[in-house]
């Protein structure tokens, strides 16, 4: 692969600016805003990509303690690249544009990193600049893994006068999901926005007690700087779902980024798994989200069998992205 002489990367800072242009980009995910990165504990570095003088990509990349490895952060789903918007770029040019933005970044990141990992958004779909690094030689090369989330329509949420067995996304749901979906509604289940961030953090916390799972130690109080500082931001939402009591059954906490929300945690409370909590305060969240605007929500992550069926019952569609690694 040739050397791109008109591009370079100059270290930034996670500020507003960074921030108006993750927000621009029609490849970024809400986890690369200042606000979500700054409140991780962690080592993060920032970079611009520029052809000339003009900005055209960015890269965030989590880094150990030496600063010589990319490791990824257990709270980003997503890092690595994304590409500053090409207006005046046909759909050729715009494929060209980002593939030699993606060489050049794969070199210099192989060039100054010991071993890489990264795990782009769903929206790069294009890695062959990745997987070309060293492809005429026996240097390292980097390597690839697919993963998988689904995503959700729910535009259709916000028209009122469609009763919402006649949704599209219903329809689409499996014949058990669509069981809990009216069991929720005949069981008066409440799902509501809260800001009660403890409230969550208990009920997650209780959650792995329960499947004898130890947390790590600075877990719960990183979520807890992390919810917080993204609450007093604006970027999350919490929707809890209550039985007809008022007890709280099931949370979910959605990250917001221009018309999408993204599945960020949730948390569900074993003694009231009866009560039709868990389906309905996600269903329910895509009416009031909906409300704002919204009009996708990534589950994020289809990955377990589990957690993977659950996600895809209602009716989401699958859609890949692209893990890489690379070993100097």
């Amino acid at each position: 692969m040739s050397k791109l002489t008109k591009y370079k990367m100059v270290p930034t800072e996670l500020d507003s600016k960074w921030d108006n242009y993750v927000h621009e980009s029609k490849t970024s995910t809400p986890f690369l805003l200042s606000t979500y990165v700054c409140a991780l504990d962690g080592n993060f570095r920032a970079y611009y990509c520029l052809k000339g003088n003009e900005i055209i990509a960015g890269l965030l990349v989590a880094v150990d303690d030496s600063g010589r490895n990319v490791i990824g952060h257990e709270l980003m789903v997503h890092d690595g690249l994304f590409y500053v918007n090409f207006p005046a770029l046909n759909r050729s040019q715009t494929l060209s544009e980002e593939h030699k933005v993606a060489q050049f970044i794969a070199e210099f990141l192989a060039e100054n990193y010991k071993s890489i990992i990264l795990s782009f958004s769903p929206k790069i779909v294009d890695i062959r600049a990745f997987q070309w690094v060293n492809y005429h030689n026996d240097l390292p090369k980097y390597s690839e893994s697919i993963r998988y989330t689904s995503y959700v329509d729910i535009a259709e949420f916000a028209d009122d006068d469609i009763d919402f067995k006649d949704y599209k996304l219903y329809k689409n749901a499996s014949v058990s999901r669509r069981q809990e979906i009216r069991y929720g509604y005949a069981k008066n289940v409440v799902v509501e926005y809260t800001e009660n961030i403890e409230e969550f953090l208990y009920l997650y916390e209780k959650t792995f007690e329960r499947q004898n799972i130890t947390l790590q130690q600075n877990l719960l109080p990183q979520m807890r700087g992390l919810l917080s500082s993204l609450n007093a931001s604006g970027d999350i939402k919490i929707y809890t779902a209550k039985n007809e009591k008022g007890h709280v059954g099931s949370i979910a906490i959605f990250l917001l980024l221009n018309d999408s929300a993204y599945y960020l945690f949730g948390a569900n409370n074993y003694a009231l798994r009866a009560e039709h909590t868990g389906t309905a305060v996600l269903w329910r969240a895509f009416k009031l989200l909906s409300k704002l605007g919204v009009t996708t929500v990534d589950l994020e992550g289809v990955n377990s069998p589990e957690r993977g069926w659950f996600k895809l019952s209602f009716g989401g569609a699958i859609v890949p992205y692209f893990n890489v690694n690379y070993v100097a």
